[in-house]
């Protein structure tokens, strides 16, 4: 059985048991994030590392992992604003256009995993502590 494409549940494929997105390659992405501490308080990170890569193949699509600047910036991989801790409205992380390419075109998709590391204080106790969230992205080569 070959990679299933399109949405696992109309064919028969189980949930799965973490976030799960489906873009089409060579478009903007946009991934919102709340920090929560134990609990359930938001709070802002001091820092941020990403990793984006592409696990049908085996490569890393962005060079990381990538140390994000605290005060925002806008890189030819991501956009992003100052950290915040994503309570109301979420942080909005963007992957470019120009990272979100396929790394053999003749592929009809193909499964990549964002990495995103975090480290924030904990509200009741001060202490410093770090945080993980993965997405899978299936990336589906294609255009309009």
């Amino acid at each position: 059985m070959g990679l299933i494409i399109g949405n696992r549940a109309l064919q028969g494929g189980p949930n799965t048991p973490y976030r799960s997105d489906q873009i089409l390659a060579n478009a903007d992405t946009y991934l919102q994030y709340t920090f929560l501490d134990r609990q359930n308080v938001p709070v802002t990170p001091t820092s941020i590392i990403v990793e984006l890569d592409d696990l049908t193949n085996g490569i890393n699509m962005d060079g990381g992992p990538n140390t994000l600047n605290p005060a925002g910036a806008s890189t030819t991989n991501y956009i992003y604003p100052a950290f915040t801790s994503g309570a109301t409205p979420p942080w909005v992380l963007q992957l470019t256009a120009a990272l979100m390419q396929m790394s053999y075109p003749y592929q009809g998709s193909q499964i990549c995993k964002l990495t995103l590391k975090w480290t924030g204080v904990d509200s009741v106790l001060g202490n410093p502590f770090t945080g993980r969230f993965e997405n899978v992205i299936e990336m589906v080569s294609g255009s309009f």
